[in-house]
């Protein structure tokens, strides 16, 4: 038995899948604009290379048999991912370069900036994915991604962003009915928790040993699990928050946040800038790269 060339053999399958879909030869052949005869010659050549029949001919149409609609699902699964590729190659010819963040730095960082990258590189579409977990970037066709830590990401590809530098930040009217002259008093008075889900970060105890203070017994502590709610409820007067510099300095500008005290804490695990390793950067990520770079350096 002869068998059917590739070209021919994929021709036939879209030909089956437009028959089976429309259960009829005759609406198949409307669908594609060929001849029903054309349809009805492309099935019995994929039938014969196959060896098994994939319809029963009725009188008013076609029906698939158990190994028609087997092959019906899995030529429509195919079909999904190359329409998928296809978007994605449209998306790379029209510029597209995705950048993940954290919630927070997407919020209160990348938001109040991204304006400025728009005016300079308007025919690059930026896509922002939030996360506060770390992702395969290979895998999720990521570009560029910004990241905590020296060591977890050693095998990429990284650009130092800024380093990690700590701080407690209120917002103007609680300090100004809640005194804060010293660290001690900061150790007593309400402190807003990061429950951080994904990887250690330094908390608030952590933050105070490191000028020999120690919190209270029971602390007043109130727990979130989002960053970004942790400053909204800075911003409205419930307590004090760890305030990571490069996140909320723009916060202090505005006046929403202040420092009740100047100590900080610079830690030995700076952000990144992440890109997949083993290839070279195109260069609208190139460009996304230093603007990211240039903009950390005015934090």
């Amino acid at each position: 038995m002869t068998k059917a060339k590739p070209n021919q053999s994929l021709n036939n399958l879209l030909v089956f899948e437009a028959a089976a879909r429309n259960g009829s030869f005759t609406r198949a052949a409307k669908d594609l604009g060929i001849s029903q005869p054309a349809v009805s010659h492309a099935m019995r050549l994929l039938e014969a290379d196959l060896g098994v029949p994939l319809f029963d001919r009725q009188h008013k149409g076609v029906q698939t048999t158990e190994a028609g609609q087997y092959l019906l699902e899995q030529v429509g699964m195919g079909l999904s991912l190359i329409e998928q590729a296809l978007r994605e190659v449209r998306s790379m010819q029209a510029h597209q370069v995705t950048l993940a963040v954290s919630t927070a730095t997407a919020t209160w960082w990348l938001l109040p900036r991204i304006a400025r990258f728009k005016q300079l590189h308007p025919n690059i579409e930026l896509r922002v994915i939030t996360t506060d977990t770390d992702l395969d970037l290979a895998r999720e066709r990521i570009d560029l991604a910004i990241t905590l830590g020296a060591d977890e990401f050693a095998q990429y590809q990284r650009w130092h962003f800024v380093d990690e530098e700590i701080f407690p930040v209120c917002s103007p009217k609680f300090l100004q009915t809640n005194p804060l002259p010293d660290l001690k008093a900061l150790a007593h008075s309400p402190l807003l928790v990061l429950e951080e889900r994904y990887r250690p970060r330094m908390g608030w105890k952590e933050w105070f040993a490191q000028f020999a203070v120690h919190l209270p017994r029971q602390p007043r502590m109130f727990r979130f699990n989002d960053y970004s709610i942790v400053l909204q409820a800075a911003i409205e007067g419930q307590g004090v928050a760890q305030g990571w510099r490069h996140i909320v300095q723009p916060l202090i500008a505005q006046g929403l946040l202040v420092r009740p005290l100047q100590q900080g804490v610079t830690t030995d695990q700076p952000l990144f800038i992440t890109a997949p390793s083993g290839k070279t950067l195109r260069a609208d990520v190139a460009f996304l790269k230093d603007w990211l770079v240039a903009e950390a350096a005015t934090t």
